[in-house]
C-alpha cells in the first residue's frame, strides 16, 4: 500500500494517458534512498499494464558501472533489436533506439532507474533521447537519489539540458507522522519510529516487517532491521540470500542460483515475503538496494572474498554468458589475481571503445595490483594502457608519468624499439599537458629519431604529426603545416586513419590562425574520422582547437556551438582533461559576450577542481584575470600575475600573448604607466609572426589607446580591431556587435565622437557590471571634449567613483583621506564607526585601483598627484 503518493501517482497516470505520437514527455522521480521511487513506479505500471507497453532499464551499483548497462536491459526487452550486449557500441545504439521508438504504433513507457549510478554513456543517452522526446510516443521516466548528487555530478548538467516544456519533476518527500502512525501497529511507538527513520518509507517498512515484540527495542538502523529480519529466516533461506547479496546486477536464477540447493523454494519464499522481487524478464532483485548492501555487510572481508570467489568460479564455467563488467566485479571482490589479469585488458578495451574511459582506467588499475605475476610484455601493456586511460579521464599526476616510464623500461628490456618510440611520444604528450614544454620537446625529439631508424612509414608519419602539433602549439604555424603535410605524405592514403586524424587537425588549425579558412574543412574531416574510428582524444582536440579559433576571431555563434558540442562529447567519453580546458574557452566566450560574472563563476569552478594540471587550468585562469579587471575586482592583479607566471612556465606564446594583452587592458583601465612599459617590452620580444591575425589586431588596438604605436601595418581591415586602430570606432563597434562581442563593441562605441553613442555604451557596460571600463570611458570622453553634462551616465552603486579619475567610491575617498592623515586601520574604523575588517577591504580596494603595493605608496601618490583627489572634502567625513 502506498502512503502519501496519490498525487504523484495520478500525475503519472495522466501523463501516460496523454502521450501521443508528437507529445512525448519526460519525468524525473527523485528522493533519498528508500523514499519509495520504485514502489511508486510499481503501482503506476500495474495500473497501466493493459494500456501501454513498459520497458525497464536499471543502473547497477557495481564497483565499475556497466557501460550502457540500462540500454542493454532495454534491448533484451525489444527482441527485434537484439544485439551483443558486451560489444555493441553506444554510437550505434542511440540512433537505432530512436528510430525504434519514433516508429511505435502505440505509446510506450520507458523507465531507467537509479541513474545516479549511471555511466556516462547512459547519461548521454538520456540527454540524446530527452532532447528528441517530441519525436517519440513515449513517457520517459528516470529515477535518481538526489541525496547522492553532489554539485559536480554529471546528472545535474544532463537535467539542465532537457527541454523544460516536456520535463515533469516529481520529488518524493518523507512520510508524515500521520502516515507513520497508520503504518505502525499498536505494539510500536510511532514517535520513536518516526525519530529513527525520519519518515523514510523503506526504513519504516523494514523495521515493521521485523515483527519486533512490544518490549523489544526498535532497531536503530536499517542494518539492524535487515539483520533482525534475516535472523528469523530458516538457515538455508538466509544463506541463499547472503550469497545473492554480492551480486550487484539483475540476478538470473538459471545462472546465479544453479549451484544453490533448493534455490527455487527459497526464491519463492523470498518473493512471497517481499525480500526479492521479480522483473518482467524473470530476473530477480532485492526489493531495495539498501537491503542487498545491508545483507552483504554482514560478512567479514575474508568471508566476502570467499563468496565472490565461489561465484566467480561459477561464472568462469561459461564466461561468454556474462558481461566483462560482472566478471571483473567478482574477480575484484575475490581478489583473484589470475582472473583480474585475464579480463582487465579486454574489459578496459571494451569500456574505452564505448567512451567509458574512467571505467577502463578502473579495470586496469585493478590489474596493476597484481602486475608482478604478469610477464614483461603484458606488464608493459597494462602500464601503458592504464597511463593513457587515466590521463584522459582522471588526472595527469606523477603516477601516470611513472607508469609510462615503467612501460618504457619494460619495452627496453625486451628490445621493442617501436614500443619504446611510442612511449617516448606518450611522455612528450603527458609533459605537454602538464605545461612542461622543455621535457615534451626532448621526448618528442627522441621519439622522432627512433621512428626514423625503424623505417616504419606509418609510425614515422605519426611522429611527424606530433612535431606538427608541437609547432602549432608554439605558434610556428608555417612549420606546423609543413610537418603536417609531411606526415600525410608519409602515411599515404591507405595508412591508419589515426595519422590522418592527427595531422589534419594540426594543419587545419594552423591554417585558420594564419587566416586561411579552408582549415575548417581539414578540422571537420579530422573530426568525422575521429568519431567514426572511436579516436576520442583526437575528436576532443578538434573541438578544442576549433573553439579557440572561433572565439579568437569573434565568430561567437560558431564558438557557442563548438564548445557546447565539445563539452558534451568530452563528458560522454570521460575526457576530463579536455573538458576543463574547453571550459576555459567557454570563459573566454562569456568574456567576449560581456557576461562577466558568469565568466568568473565558470573559471573559478575550473580552477578549484582538484587534479587538473597547470595547462588545463590556464585558459580559465587567464580569462578570469581579464574578467576581474573589467569588474574592478581587487583580486585582478593577483590573478594576472599568477596567470603570467603559469604562461611563462609553459614556454608557449599562445598563452603568454593573451595575458600580456590583459596587462595592456589593465594599463588602459587604470592608467598605470609602469604596466604599459613592461607589457609592451614583453610583447615586442615576441616574433610578430607568432601572433594570429586577431591577436595582432588586439595588440595594436590596446597600444593605440595607450598612445604606444606598435609600427604594425594593416593593408586592409581584416579584423574589427583593424577598423578601431584606424580610428573608425563606430564601424568597429558595429562589427563587434554583429558578432555578439558586446564588451569590445561598447568599448569602441564609448570611444566614438557621438555623445549618444557613448551614453549607450556606458549603459550597456554598466549592465555588464564592467565598472572599470565605465569609469575609464567617462574620463576618455572628457579628454575628447565630451563633458559629463552631455552624457547620460547610468545609475549604479558607484556614482562617486564615476567622478573620480581612479574610480574610487565615496567611502574609499574618505578612507584615503584618513590614510593621508596617518591614521591606522583601527583608528579609521573607530572614526567611521565601521568594523576593522570593513576598513581592510576598503584599503585593499584603494591600493588595487591606485596600482600601488602598500599604504605608504598610496599616501605618497596622494601627495604627488593631488588633482586625483580634489573632491575629497572634509564634509565627506560626516
Amino acid at each position: 500500500m502506498l502512503f502519501e503518493r496519490d498525487n504523484e501517482l495520478a500525475h503519472l497516470l495522466n501523463l501516460a494517458e496523454n502521450v501521443t505520437q508528437s507529445n512525448g514527455q519526460l519525468v524525473t522521480i527523485s528522493g533519498e534512498a528508500g523514499i519509495g521511487k520504485s514502489s511508486l513506479l510499481r503501482a503506476f505500471t500495474q495500473q497501466i499494464d493493459d494500456k501501454n507497453d513498459c520497458v525497464w532499464g536499471m543502473c547497477d551499483a557495481l564497483f565499475t558501472p556497466r557501460p550502457l548497462g540500462p540500454l542493454h536491459d532495454i534491448l533484451e526487452m525489444l527482441p527485434d533489436l537484439e544485439t551483443d550486449r558486451r560489444l555493441e557500441a553506444g554510437i550505434e545504439l542511440f540512433p537505432r533506439l530512436l528510430s525504434y521508438f519514433s516508429n511505435l504504433s502505440a505509446p510506450m513507457v520507458l523507465i531507467i532507474e537509479d541513474v545516479h549510478w549511471a555511466d556516462n554513456g547512459t547519461l548521454d543517452f538520456i540527454r540524446f533521447l530527452g532532447r528528441r522526446i517530441t519525436l517519440c510516443p513515449i513517457l520517459f521516466i528516470i529515477t535518481y537519489r538526489d541525496d547522492e548528487l553532489g554539485r559536480d555530478h554529471p546528472l545535474t548538467r544532463i537535467l539542465g539540458d532537457l527541454p523544460n516544456d516536456r520535463l515533469h519533476r516529481i520529488g518524493l518527500k518523507p512520510l508524515s507522522m500521520k502516515s507513520v502512525k497508520e503504518m505502525a501497529s499498536g505494539d510500536v511507538d510511532p514517535a520513536s519510529l518516526m525519530q529513527i527513520t525520519g519518515g523514510n518509507p523503506f526504513f519504516v517498512s523494514e523495521i515493521l516487517a521485523d515483527g519486533s515484540d512490544k518490549n523489544r527495542r526498535v532497531p536503530e538502523s536499517v542494518q539492524d532491521a535487515v539483520n533482525s529480519r534475516l535472523s528469523r529466516l530458516e538457515e538455508a533461506h538466509r544463506l541463499m540470500l547472503e550469497q545473492l547479496s554480492i551480486i550487484a546486477v539483475p540476478i538470473a536464477p538459471e545462472l546465479h542460483c544453479s549451484e544453490m540447493e533448493n534455490s527455487e523454494r527459497w526464491i519463492a519464499a523470498s518473493l512471497s515475503v517481499g525480500i526479492l522481487q521479480e522483473e518482467s524478464d524473470g530476473k530477480l532483485r532485492f526489493r531495495h538496494e539498501l537491503a542487498r548492501r545491508a545483507t552483504a555487510s554482514r560478512f567479514s572481508s575474508i568471508e566476502l572474498r570467499g563468496l565472490h570467489k565461489r561465484h566467480l568460479d561459477i561464472l568462469l564455467r561459461s564466461p561468454e554468458k556474462y558481461s566483462f563488467a560482472e566478471l571483473m566485479h567478482h574477480a575484484k571482490g575475490a581478489a583473484d589475481a589470475a582472473a583480474i589479469m585475464r579480463y582487465a585488458s579486454a574489459a578496459a578495451e571494451n569500456a574505452a571503445r564505448l567512451g567509458a574511459h574512467r571505467e577502463a582506467a578502473g579495470y586496469l588499475e585493478a590489474a596493476l595490483q597484481y602486475i608482478d605475476i604478469a610477464d614483461t610484455q603484458e606488464a608493459a601493456e597494462i602500464y601503458e594502457a592504464w597511463a593513457y586511460e587515466s590521463s584522459i579521464s582522471n588526472q595527469i599526476d606523477d603516477r601516470v608519468l611513472e607508469a609510462t616510464r615503467h612501460a618504457l623500461t619494460l619495452w627496453r628490456a625486451i628490445g621493442r624499439s617501436d614500443k619504446i618510440a611510442e612511449n617516448l611520444r606518450s611522455l612528450s604528450r603527458l609533459h605537454w599537458y602538464r605545461g612542461e614544454s622543455a621535457q615534451a620537446n626532448r621526448y618528442l625529439d627522441e621519439a622522432v629519431k627512433l621512428f626514423e631508424q625503424l623505417q616504419d612509414d606509418g609510425k614515422l608519419a605519426l611522429a611527424y604529426s606530433m612535431r606538427s602539433q608541437m609547432m602549432m602549439l608554439n605558434s610556428h604555424m608555417e612549420e606546423a603545416i609543413s610537418w603536417g603535410e609531411r606526415a600525410l605524405t608519409k602515411a599515404g592514403e591507405t595508412e591508419a586513419s589515426e595519422v590522418r586524424v592527427h595531422a589534419l587537425n594540426n594543419v587545419g588549425t594552423a591554417k585558420l590562425f594564419l587566416g586561411d579558412k579552408t582549415g575548417i574543412d581539414d578540422l571537420q574531416q579530422s573530426l568525422s574520422l575521429a568519431i567514426s574510428k572511436n579516436l576520442h582524444e583526437d575528436a576532443a582536440r578538434v573541438y578544442t582547437n576549433l573553439s579557440e579559433y572561433a572565439v579568437d576571431i569573434r565568430d561567437l555563434e560558431l564558438a557557442e556551438k563548438t564548445i557546447t558540442d565539445g563539452v558534451a562529447f568530452d563528458t560522454k567519453h570521460d575526457l576530463d582533461s579536455w573538458t576543463y580546458y574547453l571550459l576555459g574557452r567557454k570563459v573566454q566566450l562569456r568574456l567576449e559576450q560581456g557576461r562577466l560574472e558568469e565568466a568568473v563563476s565558470i573559471a573559478q569552478e575550473v580552477i578549484e577542481t582538484e587534479g587538473q594540471t597547470l595547462l588545463m587550468r590556464l585558459p580559465a585562469r587567464i580569462m578570469l584575470a581579464r574578467a576581474q579587471l573589467r569588474l574592478a575586482d581587487k583580486e585582478a592583479i593577483k590573478t594576472l600575475e599568477q596567470a603570467r607566471h603559469d604562461a611563462l612556465e609553459t614556454g608557449e606564446v599562445q598563452y603568454q600573448i593573451p595575458i600580456l594583452l590583459g596587462f595592456l587592458e589593465k594599463a588602459w583601465l587604470s592608467g598605470a604607466a609602469a604596466v604599459v612599459d613592461d607589457a609592451m617590452f614583453a610583447l615586442g620580444k615576441i616574433d610578430i609572426e607568432r601572433f594570429s591575425v586577431w591577436t595582432k589586431g588586439e595588440y595594436a588596438f590596446w597600444a593605440k589607446l595607450l598612445g604606444r604605436p606598435t609600427g604594425l601595418s594593416f593593408n586592409s581591415p581584416i579584423t574589427s580591431f583593424d577598423d578601431a586602430v584606424d580610428g573608425h570606432y563606430e564601424k568597429a563597434g558595429d562589427k563587434f556587435a554583429d558578432a555578439g562581442a558586446n564588451y569590445l563593441a561598447n568599448i569602441c562605441y564609448g570611444l566614438s565622437a557621438k555623445p549618444s553613442l557613448v551614453s549607450k555604451a556606458l549603459t550597456s557596460l554598466r549592465e555588464q557590471k564592467a565598472d572599470a571600463a565605465v569609469a575609464r570611458l567617462i574620463d576618455a570622453a572628457e579628454t575628447r571634449g565630451i563633458g559629463r553634462d552631455r552624457l547620460k551616465i547610468p545609475r549604479g552603486p558607484y556614482n562617486a567613483a564615476r567622478q573620480n579619475s581612479l574610480g574610487l567610491t565615496a567611502k574609499e575617498q574618505v578612507v584615503l583621506k584618513l590614510l593621508g592623515q596617518g591614521l591606522s586601520n583601527g583608528e579609521i574604523a573607530e572614526t567611521l564607526s565601521r568594523s576593522p575588517r570593513t576598513i581592510e577591504h576598503h584599503v585593499s580596494s584603494i591600493l588595487q585601483k591606485m596600482n600601488v603595493e602598500n599604504r605608504m605608496a598610496a599616501v605618497l601618490k596622494l601627495k604627488d598627484e593631488p588633482w586625483h583627489f580634489d573632491m575629497v572634502k572634509d564634509d565627506l567625513l560626516s
